[in-house]
């Protein structure tokens, strides 16, 4: 019990001994907490009278910013509340394109048919935005992939095939067997993540240098690019799943994967009811 409590108390009921009782404290007690309130102010707030204890007349407005405190302190500890259980909650989700696509929905979905209460905020971007964003504090878990976050808590739910896409008429589309060495002769289009991850992982490895004559920050404006002849590129599998674009899938002889998940910082406890999702996703994930 604050001391503003028990001075709105006694101004409420306009008696030290109802108050008391109100707020189970001896009277002692609450003639103490307004004395010594009285004191740091420096100013006499209630005068008795046969009517009770009565405001002095030039007091009604500390008594309207008390309110206010009292007010504010009840707001404060109900955002606790609903912080710190599962009846109400707020999780700040930061997906990569293909995941958001095919993924979340079905998560999002029965996770909220659990808990109907919590509410989303999504953003859909690339890798370096999304680690900038959860740095920042602006998210509270991304789904990336593994290689992506190092610096991050990272739990997996699914693998996804890195392919090569080109267009219907390419001589790589006519090849039923395609190794990465063969991309050395072709013109590039570098898809949202550029060189950074695993697609620079692979070319580095195989000592491939592509010929990159676009780098395109959108992963369906890069298949675009790939219908219309501009080049080819790779993508994950996961992300051509019902595409609407005319363009030719094919996996690598060495076959190349990346491992999906959620992340989430190492440095910030999670809320209640993002561990709580947290945790969901681990059991719906299907590695």
């Amino acid at each position: 019990m604050t001391k503003y409590e028990i001075i709105l108390t006694v101004y409420e009921t306009k008696s030290i001994s109802n108050a008391a009782i109100k707020l189970n404290y001896t009277q002692s007690a609450v003639s103490q907490a307004i004395k010594n309130f009285e004191n740091e102010l420096g100013i006499q707030l209630f005068k008795r009278s046969k009517n009770g204890m009565e405001l002095m007349p030039y007091t009604k407005e500390i008594i309207k910013c008390i309110e206010s405190i009292c007010e504010s302190e009840d707001r404060m500890f109900e955002i606790s509340s609903e912080l710190t259980s599962l009846e109400k909650g707020y999780i700040r989700i930061g997906s990569i394109q293909s995941i958001s696509y095919n993924w979340l929905p079905d998560i999002l979905s029965m996770f909220s048919n659990a808990y109907p209460n919590i509410k989303f905020e999504l953003i859909v971007d690339g890798f370096d935005e999304l680690r900038k964003k959860i740095s920042n504090n602006e998210l509270d878990c991304i789904f990336v992939s593994e290689y992506s976050v190092p610096e991050l808590n990272f739990s997996a739910i699914g693998k996804d095939e890195l392919v090569l896409v080109t267009p219907l008429e390419h001589p790589l589309a006519n090849k039923l067997s395609i190794s990465i060495m063969d991309l050395n002769e072709s013109s590039f289009i570098l898809s949202a993540d550029g060189l950074n991850y695993e697609t620079g992982k692979i070319f580095e490895q195989n000592n491939i240098k592509p010929k990159i004559k676009y780098s395109i920050n959108e992963d369906f404006a890069v298949l675009k690019m790939v219908e219309k002849g501009f080049g080819i590129t790779i993508l994950p599998k996961l992300l051509l799943r019902n595409i609407p674009f005319n363009v030719c899938i094919r996996s690598f002889n060495e076959h190349y994967n990346r491992i999906l998940g959620i992340a989430y910082s190492k440095d910030i406890t999670p809320s209640p009811a993002t561990l709580k999702f947290i945790d969901y996703v681990k059991k719906w994930g299907n590695i």
